[in-house]
């Protein structure tokens, strides 16, 4: 896979000591280098296939950004398959504490879901958030907010039936260590651990651990 990490700013690099590691760029925050060694270094979600997303550099000023989906045994589909559950998340960074933040840091995260026939209902948005909360609360400082979007496709002209999906849209300021570190592998694997767990590609797909 890609190295997964995405500087907005672009800037000049420097070779790291390590020859093994990628090259840190010149002027990069200690706090945004480890959240970057600790996206490398995280263990990856079985099932879950990862790529680099670019951060946009209106978003802040450093940006670490994952697309991830979940696959099947057969993973030769490319990434978007409307079948499969995926999303991205990017954690961002601004060097000057943002108030309604309450810290440098700032998840935001998108999830693309299938929804199955038997959960199209009034429902499916408190129990797609409430799965998700599961999830992120824990990584979180409790201050958890977005949207949920069920979408609905008819099919006309075709004898299969039509498909419904749902859309999330989340941020949330992560749990950081006092020195304002980040533990920014822990937060994309718990995003990573939601979208495979409403994906298809289970056996029993659910939003439940």
């Amino acid at each position: 896979m890609a190295e997964i990490f995405a500087f907005p700013r672009g800037s000049a690099t420097m070779r790291h000591p390590d020859a093994d590691m990628p090259e840190r760029p010149v002027g990069v925050p200690d706090a945004v280098w480890s959240a970057v060694e600790s996206v490398r270094s995280m263990p990856r979600v079985t099932g879950m296939r990862y790529r680099e997303l670019p951060v946009p550099s209106t978003l802040a000023d450093y940006g670490i950004g994952v697309e991830m989906e979940c696959v099947a045994d057969d993973d030769s589909r490319s990434f978007g398959d409307a079948h499969m559950a995926s999303g991205w998340i990017m954690l961002l960074y601004v060097e000057r504490e943002r108030e309604d933040w309450h810290s440098h840091w700032r998840c935001v995260a998108y999830a693309q879901l299938p929804l199955p026939s038997d959960e199209n209902d009034g429902l499916a948005p408190s129990m797609y958030w409430d799965g998700m909360r599961s999830f992120v609360d824990d990584a979180s400082l409790g201050d958890v907010s977005g949207t949920v979007t069920v979408t609905q496709n008819t099919s006309f002209g075709l004898a299969q039936e039509g498909t419904a999906g749902c859309e999330m849209r989340v941020s949330w300021t992560p749990l950081a260590s006092m020195d304002g570190g980040l533990d920014a592998g822990g937060q994309v694997q718990c995003w990573a651990r939601f979208v495979q767990s409403a994906s298809e590609c289970e056996e029993e797909p659910s939003v439940d651990r």
